[in-house]
């Protein structure tokens, strides 16, 4: 039985049908009038809002009635994505890797029949990591499969060491929630009992997992029926031809877009830290997209190889990169993967972070290396992207949240019963600067449409804690010509119970994963830090409530990302930062009336408005215009190390990034390669030829890592490392044409190449 981790190329699953015995209906009508077209592809969209409004309303959990980690998503006969729902897109990009293993292994024996569901969490077979459960519910139609439903949830506790299954301290997979193969637990419409048994036996909170795996058989049992009235009414050739005509316009749609991009590849780099507690390194993860014609490759040449408690398999990496693809390329596609996935491909050899080999540990993919690399992919789509105008729109930098400071709590709660759960607050990162407009505050995720943070009332009456605050951290966002990538602060205290145990698994604190784009500068890092044994009590005996750990009296304790069985007490204060979003385009080229407007709003210090942008602000809260204009001049003489000989006016020319643009060398015909130079946009220098690294052709600085900001945390309360942000900037007039977080000692990272034109 393969696994997806076998290969070291990975194309889409469709493959030839599998095993004898397994009939596919695969009939489809060649004509369809538009009108029935746009009923029929609406209706199958409406059926996975109505699948996953029954997940919603029928789980008892937080994390999926209120923080909706789920997705559900309509595989046609031959495993092609239809749809997948709007929610959490990692979760279900997985979906088709584990239906196609039921295909492939189990059509003989146990079988495929009508009325059956396979469950699995296998990260090996087609899972993001084993608490995002996955449910398989072939569709038949005259006794043929003719398509597939499917929902993943991310399930609170399905067993392994630690509660909620983010094990800091696994060396492998065997310290984590155990791992099932897809299995028949629902046979010809009975939920099996015995499996049912084995399966919640893993969990702390059986109940509570009982009625989710309720929840996912009622949204299956939903779509089906919905789809299977659709047959009923237009005929199952004609829904079949919408299913198909669905995927091949969105592959069309995904090559027309690509085909305006230059050919060439792209690279990010990224870094997570402390592979297990007591570790104190670096580990990079890097990115790398190829584009030729209408085809994309993506590789990991230059990642770590798998470390620890860090890794992903390759189903949950692929995952990562499908979801940021989604986001910058289809979002107006309405999740229609299946057409997208026919030209894309993955080079990934085993071994990696992003593609662990078993038995490594993988149950801290998501918040490690997916939602990493959904950044990072973020990055290289941004800058292929910004050569075609009418897709420039869509570019965004980093968001926030992109990796999350997890940390698992549990014990037993108010009502003396046992408990578990997450920060729910990390649906709340910001998105980072646009390409023409700003980030959102707190406005979500790059890795999910559709997840939520709860009400504080909510998360308080589920468990056992009462918020001092949950606020926007002012100064989180990074600096850019777009930003306001503010993300959230929060704290909390044990309330109606003796302790809280926090298990933190993490990553993000030593070095920030929402980088900027096109010189914009990172978000803030994780931050996890507790005032123990602190007078939070007295303040309430008085009727106040603390806005800041600055306010109590206490030891101020910095947590490591890192760290098992931690007890938070009834003294103890716990606050929590969130990554925030990256910036885009050099910070000085803001307009300062918006940056006096990010003051006035609270996003922005006066003091960072001075240091990071350039902008003097008065008491009055005022631009101050000739001081301004003496600080900016400042800043861009200190980036070349003399005043900029020329002065910012902007000239057209093909982009190669936002402040880089090709043009015909003067002296040269025009005509041949060697006569198109890269030029500063904003003030026409030649930089270097087409091919050539302009990193190497610009001024470089390097910098410590708190040149990006005040929220930076100093690397070494946790790695060995020093840790750089790295400028490249024009020597004609200081534009800074891009940011680099990266280890001292890591060579610089081209993250342009073109091909020969």
């Amino acid at each position: 039985m393969a696994s997806t981790s076998e290969t070291t190329v990975q194309d889409t699953v469709k493959s030839d049908p599998p095993v004898i015995g397994l009939e596919l209906h695969t009939e489809t009508a060649e004509r369809i009038d538009p009108v029935t077209f746009e009923v029929i592809k609406n209706n199958l969209w409406n059926i996975n809002i109505e699948h996953g409004t029954t997940l919603i309303r029928t789980s008892g959990s937080l994390i999926v009635a209120h923080g909706r980690d789920l997705n559900p998503c309509i595989l046609t006969e031959d495993v092609e994505y239809v749809f997948a729902g709007p929610y959490v897109q990692i979760i279900t990009s997985a979906a088709d890797l584990a239906t196609r293993w039921v295909m492939d292994n189990l059509a003989d024996n146990p079988g495929i029949r009508e009325g059956d569901m396979f469950l699995s969490n296998d990260p090996w077979i087609g899972a993001t990591h084993q608490m995002d459960v996955t449910l398989i519910c072939p569709v038949f139609v005259e006794g043929r499969i003719f398509c597939w439903t499917v929902n993943t949830m991310h399930q609170n506790d399905v067993g392994g060491v630690t509660p909620g299954g983010m094990s800091p301290e696994a060396r492998d997979s065997f310290y984590e929630p155990v791992r099932i193969s897809p299995v028949r637990i629902v046979e010809q419409g009975r939920l099996r009992e015995d499996l049912e048994e084995m399966y919640l036996r893993q969990s702390r909170l059986p109940g509570m997992l009982g009625l989710d795996l309720r929840a996912a058989v009622s949204g299956n049992l939903v779509a089906q029926k919905r789809i299977l009235e659709l047959v009923d009414r237009y005929g199952a050739g004609v829904v079949k031809g919408v299913m198909r005509r669905i995927i091949d316009h969105a592959e069309k749609t995904f090559s027309n877009r690509l085909s305006k991009l230059p050919d060439g590849t792209w690279r990010a780099r990224g870094y997570l830290e402390q592979a297990l507690p007591g570790d104190r390194g670096i580990y990079p993860l890097v990115l790398t997209m190829r584009k030729t014609g209408s085809d994309l490759v993506f590789g990991i040449e230059g990642t770590h190889e798998q470390a620890g408690c860090l890794n992903s398999s390759f189903a949950g990496w692929r995952a990562g990169v499908i979801n940021a693809v989604t986001n910058a390329m289809l979002h107006d596609l309405q999740c229609a993967l299946g057409g997208p996935l026919r030209r894309i491909r993955f080079d990934a050899p085993p071994g990696s972070l992003c593609t662990a080999e078993f038995p490594g540990a993988v149950a801290n993919s998501t918040n490690f290396v997916i939602m990493l690399t959904v950044s990072l992919a973020a990055q290289v789509l941004g800058k292929m992207m910004i050569s075609d105008e009418s897709q420039r729109a869509s570019i965004c930098a980093s968001g926030g949240s992109s990796n999350a400071p997890i940390s698992g709590m549990s014990g037993i709660n108010q009502r003396g019963e046992p408990w578990g759960g997450l920060h729910m607050e990390i649906p709340a990162g910001a998105l980072g600067g646009f390409a023409l407009n700003d980030g959102i505050p707190t406005g979500g995720t790059l890795w999910s449409y559709g997840t939520r943070m709860p009400d504080a009332e909510t998360e308080e009456q589920d468990r056992p804690i009462l918020f001092l605050y949950r606020s926007e951290l002012k100064d989180s966002g990074g600096a850019g010509r777009w930003a306001r990538g503010v993300g959230p602060v929060a704290a909390q205290v044990t309330h109606g119970a003796d302790q809280i145990r926090h298990d933190v698994s993490a990553c993000g604190f030593a070095i920030p994963t929402s980088g900027g784009l096109f010189g914009g500068y990172p978000g803030a890092s994780n931050l996890i830090i507790e005032k123990r044994n602190s007078n939070v009590r007295d303040f309430f005996a008085k009727g106040v409530i603390p806005d800041s750990l600055e306010s109590l009296d206490g030891d101020l304790t910095v947590v490591q990302p890192k760290l098992n069985n931690l007890r938070q007490g009834t003294t103890d204060v716990h606050e929590f930062r969130l990554s925030a979003g990256g910036g885009y385009g050099d910070p000085l080229l803001r307009e300062p009336e918006r940056v006096q407007e990010d003051v006035g709003l609270g996003y922005v210090s006066r003091e960072a408005a001075a240091d990071m942008y350039g902008v003097v602000i008065d008491s009055d809260g005022k631009v101050e215009g000739t001081q301004t204009e003496a600080r900016r001049l400042q800043i861009r003489t200190e980036r070349i190390g003399r005043p900029p000989p020329r002065a910012i006016n902007e000239s057209d020319g093909h982009r190669v990034s936002e402040y880089l643009i090709l043009k015909a060398d003067a002296k040269a015909n025009g005509e041949s390669e060697e006569g198109i130079k890269m030029h500063c946009r904003m003030c026409d220098t030649a930089i270097c030829g087409i091919t050539e690294n302009y990193k190497d052709a610009v001024v470089y600085r390097r910098l410590p890592i708190s040149a990006g900001g005040s929220m930076m945390n100093d690397p070494s309360l946790y790695v060995d490392v020093n840790i750089e942000l790295r400028q490249f900037v024009c020597p004609g007039c200081a534009t800074l044409l891009e940011t680099e977080v990266a280890c001292e000692s890591d060579a610089v990272l081209r993250d342009i190449e073109l091909s020969p034109v």
